[in-house]
């Protein structure tokens, strides 16, 4: 739940101008594809990254480097660049970040860093501070990182890369563990349940979450701190020991109060809804697909109060 308080935790740490939030809430970081095709190892539904970080030629070198810094963080989010050996052996190693005019080459969509470029100038925009603007260009989405100076860019560019990307990139990974651990338990697979709980790029993920939200989280009004301290106490006490007892029924009982306690907040079941917008379907999706995979239909989860999908 404490995952998706990104707008909060921007009030604490000098939100930019977001002109349309939920544009960017939506925005494509990242797709599913087939990738290592034709070895071993071929994969289908790994997550790579759907846009291209660019920057303008003339850019200082601080805008060059703010660029790197939301490639890293969306490299936390992602699996994969989407490499394949029959472009490999052609040369041709996907690459995250490039100057604008290798970028409009592409038919990705796009992060611009930066206002000394061509698209700012052909769609005349003017900046009253760090800015996040998403915008339709030639047939793709280009979300900018603006300012008016370079120093506003920077800023910018570091909130959307810890604020935004790395808060996704944990958020997601959580959300999909949550999903996969009621799969696991479904199979009795207990020991493999604990181990996703504890590891860092699973359920722990949203660790990085919590301490980034921690100064939103001492504004809370006490019913939703309520609801945080539950479902921490479910997530890591309650259902830790029923696994560790064998005792998969309690665990699936625990499992769905836990995602009792999302849907407060995502659907302000008994407390305000904090969560204002609908995610990305098709980055969302894949939670089904991992349900499926365990046997599971929509129905093991969503019922009762729960019933709601989409979420």
């Amino acid at each position: 739940m404490i995952l998706l308080f990104v707008f909060l935790v921007g009030l604490a740490f000098g939100k930019p101008i977001i002109e349309n939030f939920s544009e960017l809430k939506r925005f494509p970081f990242v797709t599913y594809k087939r990738v290592w095709v034709g070895t071993p190892a071929e994969s289908e539904e790994v997550a790579v990254p759907n846009v291209v970080i660019a920057y303008g030629s003339r850019e200082p070198a601080q805008v060059v480097a703010v660029a790197g810094e939301i490639a890293y963080y969306l490299g936390q989010w992602t699996e994969d660049v989407g490499i394949n050996p029959r472009e490999v052996r052609k040369g041709r190693i996907p690459r995250v970040i490039m100057p604008l005019k290798r970028a409009l080459e592409m038919k990705k969509h796009i992060i611009l860093v930066g206002t000394r470029n061509s698209v700012v100038r052909e769609l005349g925009l003017t900046f009253r501070g760090p800015t996040l603007k998403v915008v339709d260009y030639k047939g793709r989405k280009v979300l900018i990182v603006g300012g008016r100076n370079s120093g506003e860019v920077v800023r910018a560019g570091r909130f959307l890369a810890t604020r935004i990307v790395g808060f996704k990139a944990g958020a997601y990974r959580t959300f999909f563990s949550f999903v996969k651990l009621r799969g696991l338990i479904e199979k009795g697979n207990y020991e493999a349940a604990l181990q996703l709980i504890e590891d860092p790029s699973g359920l722990s993920a949203c660790g990085k979450n919590m301490s980034l939200a921690a100064p939103m989280v001492l504004r809370f009004p006490p019913d939703v701190k309520k609801v945080v301290r539950k479902r921490n106490r479910i997530m890591y006490v309650d259902i830790v020991r029923a696994l560790k007892e064998g005792n998969g029924e309690e665990a699936k009982r625990l499992w769905r109060e836990a995602m009792k306690t999302c849907y407060m907040c995502h659907q302000g079941l008994g407390i305000e809804r904090l969560r204002k917008f609908i995610p990305n379907p098709e980055i969302h999706s894949k939670h089904q697909r991992i349900a499926r995979s365990f046997g599971l239909d929509c129905t093991a989860c969503h019922r009762g109060l729960t019933e709601i999908r989409g979420y």
